[in-house]
């Protein structure tokens, strides 16, 4: 108890540091350029404070051993590389690397050494005092070169391998004492096994172990220093002292989440027994995400785990799983939607988007879409340590265009040290808990930290935060979360949520069905009038395959390019197919890009009249020939005959038409035909009490709904709304203060706040770049005018939409949708009587600019045109 006391007395290093420094210079203390200037990498918020609080260490109490307890996925190594240039620009030239795991040193050895590597964390070119710097890997400090940054790599074992055993020619604890060196030590928790211990003194000089060797060689030189970076410092009260005055900087995996800087994890759960189910369900949410990616211009190949408990299990759930692929068909599909559970809110939005985006065939292009997305050759088994070696470089670039992989079968390899951003699902292919629930739980939550790691899209500082927290409206949630698949065993469930909760990777939050119920209002108007919306369709036909390039791209690797020779009799160019020249006939590989440059695809692509504008319906991130050579054609890999002479430009325009001729014939057959209806007029239907599902947190043991709120406001349609910003209500509040105008021109009107329903969904069907876009208006409003009292439904809709500043730029083709006066606004609709089929009515479509905010400066448009309107 006195320990314990004594513990929490102390001030941790960081704590000290405020008292010294003061907290307003350290907030107010800039990032040296020798640092910002010199990395590949913006730093974010908590890596920039983390470089102020050793900066101001360094100032004040100069301790030279420092602990970094920064959360995983936290970005670790970037802050490593932002002190060793700090260091640099010190004196320091010697720097040692040293991990417990081999894969961990080569990815970071990557990540420092390999300037072609995606991450790479230094700038091309490093500068430092108007001198050009370079990053050295060395195998000893004998030769260090003053002008280089000399890192020696090696796993803790190797050192004290090296320190132990000394050999000539290599590093020695003699070599240690005649340099000042900067030791990063990663995973550094590993470093602690002699202080749990407690040994004595002697104890320590017979029993030298890991954290004993590494401490000596620490000790070598007066000006050494010691950078510890760990998620996780042991519970140990032993190894808690010991950080105690070394945690210079602490950032929690709770706070790291919190601040929005990883996934959401999902649990989803599986009462089938069968692998097949779980095989399924993990690839139709990889499916979905893929495609949901691709619809808003966002780059992503999401990776898909399956987890399994030995290395003989693995293998054989690769080849159970390659088996289902091969027999995979429409009907599959339609059964595995057929029996998911109605709570199961990941599966029911995949279902709704597919049925939408790919009408009633969506079963079957889903099976055939699967079968190609996840064959063998996109697979990656990584269980035995040479495997695990040999694809440590695939492992560790995932993200990356040229990487293939989308499946990965695994052990417990990737527990510690695999960074991976585009993974969003893991799969527990186990089918029961094993014995050591305890081991099972704290293993399996280290692997879903890893995979929560956030993957970035958008831009700004937002590209790297969760933007979609508040609910389902946005589907982009989905590209948010991570979904842990398993058997629905009720204790293994209950510990790995238990577990996940404890180490902050879930905030005691969980989804619930929130039952939306209509006003007193929304009863009165509904209970004599009809409520009529205007609304348009994506319809989709004529294909059994989603469209996908690299689909394509394995169509065109199969074709054969004929061989081109020239016609003497008429100086044309021309296929020769004579039995000689197939018979004499040998293949040889070329990338096209090495043989046909793109002014001549560009002349071909003329002479063809392949349109841009066609190819962005299929792809909108290819906004120019130039693009399209660049990312489509140029790096094919074609089999040419190996006596074709490209020497002649039209020899090369020949073979350019025919790649782009078979380019147009992959299109036609694998791309998904759409086309967007016109806009017409429908009775709501649902005008009763709604299920929506919103996240929902305990408090004292009761179920709250976050982000929700009873309505006060009686003219808003149902009883509760969500707040999922404070824009939203703001608006409700504008209307609220301006409802007595609205009063004037209208008898009865009512405002429904969309919370995702389907009906209210319109695509731009204009013939420009975001053809085929759908959104969902925030709010809807419908009234009756006061000349129309006799009227027996409401006869004015009005569309609104509420957006932050920030979303302008992104969204502004949703405001020039619904302001074209040519398509929607100001628009009267006719159609038929739900009352009567003889009956023809009138209905008018209206719609706002953007509201801002009621006191932004750029909402007085929005406030202009209502307030001409009401």
């Amino acid at each position: 108890m006195a320990f314990s006391t004594k513990v929490a007395m102390m001030s941790k290093l960081y704590e000290e540091i405020i008292a010294e420094f003061g907290k307003k210079p350290l907030r107010d203390m800039e990032i040296p350029i020798h640092i910002t200037q010199n990395l590949s990498k913006e730093l974010r918020e908590y890596q920039v404070d983390a470089i102020k609080y050793y900066l101001a260490n360094k100032e004040t109490l100069k301790k030279n051993h420092l602990m970094f307890n920064m959360a995983t996925g936290s970005g670790k190594t970037l802050v490593m590389a932002a002190l060793m240039l700090e260091c640099y620009k010190s004196g320091y030239r010697n720097f040692i690397f040293f991990v417990n795991s081999t894969a961990i040193l080569e990815k970071t050895k990557a990540n420092f050494c390999d300037i072609f590597s995606s991450k790479y964390l230094f700038a091309n070119e490093l500068n430092i005092d108007g001198k050009r710097v370079e990053i050295k890997a060395v195998s000893s400090f004998g030769g260090s070169d003053e002008n280089a940054i000399n890192i020696y790599f090696s796993t803790i074992q190797g050192l004290f391998s090296l320190f132990k055993e000394e050999k000539e020619n290599s590093l020695t604890l003699e070599d240690l004492q005649n340099h000042k060196i900067v030791f990063l030590a990663d995973e550094a928790h590993h470093l602690n096994s002699e202080t749990k211990k407690s040994l004595s003194k002697s104890e320590q000089d017979d029993k030298e172990g890991w954290e004993s060797i590494i401490n000596k060689a620490f000790n070598s030189h007066a000006d050494n220093l010691m950078l510890e970076f760990s998620a996780t410092i042991p519970n140990d009260r032993k190894v808690l002292a010991k950080y105690e005055d070394k945690i210079v900087y602490e950032y929690a995996l709770r706070k790291f989440c919190l601040d929005g800087y990883s996934k959401r994890i999902f649990l989803v759960k599986y009462d089938d027994t069968e692998l097949k189910a779980r095989f399924l369900g993990a690839c139709l949410l990889s499916i979905y995400r893929e495609v949901l990616a691709r619809e808003n211009h966002i780059e992503l190949k999401p990776i898909v785990l399956f987890k399994s408990e030995s290395i003989n299990l693995s293998k054989e759930n690769q080849n159970l799983f390659n088996e289902i692929l091969q027999e995979l068909n429409g009907d599959d599909i339609s059964e595995f939607y057929n029996n998911i559970d109605d709570g199961d809110e990941l599966f029911k939005y995949s279902l709704e988007f597919f049925k939408q985006n790919y009408n009633e065939s969506f079963a079957e292009i889903l099976a055939n879409h699967i079968k190609i997305a996840f064959k063998d050759i996109y697979q990656l088994n990584a269980n035995d340590n040479k495997e695990a070696e040999d694809y440590q470089i695939k492992l560790n670039t995932l993200e990356d265009k040229e990487n293939v992989i989308r499946v990965i079968f695994a052990v417990d390899k990737l527990n510690e040290g695999w960074d991976v951003l585009n993974l969003f699902d893991i799969v527990r292919l186990s089918s029961a808990v094993a014995k050591n629930t305890a081991k099972t739980t704290t293993k399996e939550a280290q692997l879903i930290g890893r995979g929560a790691r956030y993957f970035p899209f958008g831009c700004g500082d937002e590209k790297y935060k969760r933007k979609y927290d508040k609910g389902i409206s946005n589907q982009l949630t989905m590209l948010e979360r991570l979904s842990y698949h398993a058997l629905n065993d009720v204790e293994y469930i209950e510990n790995i949520r238990k577990e996940l909760r404890e180490q902050g990777l879930v905030l005691g939050e969980k989804s619930g069905i929130l039952e939306l119920n209509p006003s007193k209002k929304a009863k009165e108007i509904t209970s004599k009038n009809d409520i009529y919306y205007v609304s348009n369709e994506k319809i989709v036909h004529g294909s059994q395959t989603l469209f996908d390039f690299d689909m394509v791209k394995m169509g065109l690797g199969d074709i054969e390019i004929p061989y081109i020779a020239q016609d003497i009799s008429n100086n044309e160019e021309k296929f020769d197919n004579s039995q000689e020249i197939k018979d004499e006939r040998s293949q040889k590989v070329f990338e096209v890009g090495e043989k046909i440059e793109y002014k001549i695809f560009a002349k071909a692509m003329n002479i063809l009249e392949i349109d841009m504008e066609k190819i962005k319906i299929y792809d909108k991130n290819l906004n120019s020939k130039r693009e399209f050579y660049d990312k489509a054609l140029s790096n094919l890999r074609l089999n040419f005959n190996k006596k074709q002479d490209f020497s002649k430009a039209t020899t090369r325009l020949e073979i350019a038409k025919y790649i782009l001729n078979n380019y147009k014939e992959l299109i036609n057959k694998t791309s998904k035909k759409f086309e967007i209806s016109d806009f017409k007029v429908q009775k709501l239907v649902g005008i009763g009490s709604r299920k929506i599902i919103k996240n929902i947190e305990y408090n004292d043991d009761k179920i709250v709904f976050k982000e929700v709120e009873n309505s006060p406001y009686e003219w808003l349609y149902y009883d509760k709304f969500s707040t999922d910003s404070g824009l939203e209500k703001e608006f409700l509040d504008f209307i609220e203060e301006n409802k007595e105008i609205i009063d004037r021109k209208f008898s009865e009107w009512i405002i429904m706040r969309n919370e995702g329903f389907s009906e209210f969904k319109i695509y731009d069907n204009r013939k420009v770049s975001t053809y085929g876009e759908g959104f969902e208006p925030d709010f809807i409003f419908f009234g009756k005018p006061k000349e129309g009292a006799d009227l027996g439904y409401l006869s004015v809709e009005m569309i609104i939409e509420s957006k932050g500043a920030r979303f302008y730029l992104k969204d502004e083709w949703k405001e020039d949708l619904i302001l074209d006066e040519s398509i929607l606004n100001k628009k009267v609709f006719t159609c038929t009587s739900s009352k009567n089929i003889d009956e023809k009515i009138e209905f008018n479509l209206y719609a706002l600019p953007f509201f801002f905010g009621k006191n932004e400066a750029n909402s007085q448009e929005f406030k202009k045109q209502f307030y001409e309107f009401f």
